[in-house]
């Protein structure tokens, strides 16, 4: 078997409905030289028996079953098993958008000095419909300036990387597990470059049982843990005492998702989770509030997605959970 040029690592975890198009959008990428490695991590779902059915369907697919270690172990692992110099990861809920390969393959072999870079994502609910486009600044230090004030340096599901880089740095930190990207990056910015593209390459699902929300109090104090860190091997000691945790975040659901989706510029998306917010919550003061607060920015949101690229849509990658249905 031919090395390929980039070894996708999706570390999978009970996603459910989510796998088969987290997978279809790999194998519909306008790149095809790519080996997909998925590490099953213990889920009780029937995760296990839609890897086999995938790695059935495409010898480019390669799936590992383990007892459940964790996310940290997952990715590792398939890290560990990559073939190609390029990995890009991804979650097994995202789905990557169709020339995300492509694009960044070319990069990195366009610019030899960056250990990993990632691109711009698209916020999704659990319907894949839109709530906002989100990206980082591109400019090296400026990466590293927010990694060290406990910004958000790169997009973890939606970068590629150095195989070399990755392994030569010890790859993910398990003591840091929720926020092992962050350290990742803070650790690689020591070997390489770092940037971000303008490119959208990936539809990042938000959902009040991801980790973003479900572990926001552990995700804060290990946080805290990861700047004395970083900031003592950079002698940065003013920097240590000074730093503050961020505010806890509200909890996740339909009154956040329609905040996110009017502000986005996606008012068909705002306003079903405002129906939502109603059946669930009635008309009490937060949902009308939120009413108020969605009512305001709406003809804004219009306007702003009526301009719209079209490769701001979510690619129709669902269609292969019905594939795989039809063929059991």
């Amino acid at each position: 078997m031919s090395i390929p040029t980039v070894s996708v690592v999706l570390p999978v975890y009970n996603p459910g409905k989510y796998l088969a198009p987290a997978i279809g959008s790999i194998i519909d990428q306008s790149y095809q030289d790519w080996e997909l490695i998925c590490v099953n991590d213990g889920s009780t779902d029937q995760s296990r028996e839609l890897l086999d059915w995938f790695a059935g369907q495409d010898k480019r697919i390669r799936v590992y079953h383990q007892e459940n270690g964790g996310v940290v172990p997952a990715a590792n692992r398939g890290c560990e098993l990559a073939r190609a110099d390029l990995i890009c990861r991804m979650d097994a809920d995202d789905i990557s958008m169709p020339n995300r390969i492509q694009h960044q393959v070319e990069f990195m072999q366009r610019n030899p000095e960056y250990a990993a870079v990632s691109g711009c994502i698209l916020e999704i609910d659990n319907d894949s419909e839109p709530l906002g486009l989100q990206s980082l600044p591109s400019d090296h230090e400026t990466i590293v300036s927010r990694l060290l004030r406990r910004e958000t340096g790169l997009f973890n599901p939606a970068c590629i990387m150095r195989t070399d880089a990755f392994r030569r740095i010890g790859g993910y930190r398990e003591k840091y597990q929720w926020i092992e990207d962050h350290d990742l990056w803070l650790r690689m910015s020591q070997i390489g470059r770092l940037g971000n593209t303008n490119e959208l390459v990936l539809c990042y699902r938000l959902h009040p049982s991801s980790c973003t929300w479900s572990m926001a109090q552990l995700r804060s104090d290990l946080m805290s843990e990861l700047m004395r860190e970083a900031h003592a091997e950079r002698g940065i000691e003013r920097a240590i005492r000074e730093q503050k945790s961020p505010p806890v975040r509200s909890v996740a659901g339909p009154g956040k998702w329609a905040r996110k989706a009017v502000r986005g510029g996606y008012p068909k998306t705002a306003l079903k989770h405002l129906r939502t917010l109603w059946q669930e919550k009635g008309l009490g003061l937060y949902s009308l509030r939120m009413l108020a607060e969605v009512g305001i920015q709406l003809p804004s949101a219009i306007r702003q997605n009526r301009n719209r690229p079209a490769k701001m849509c979510v690619p129709n990658s669902a269609r292969w959970n019905q594939v795989h249905k039809n063929s059991i």
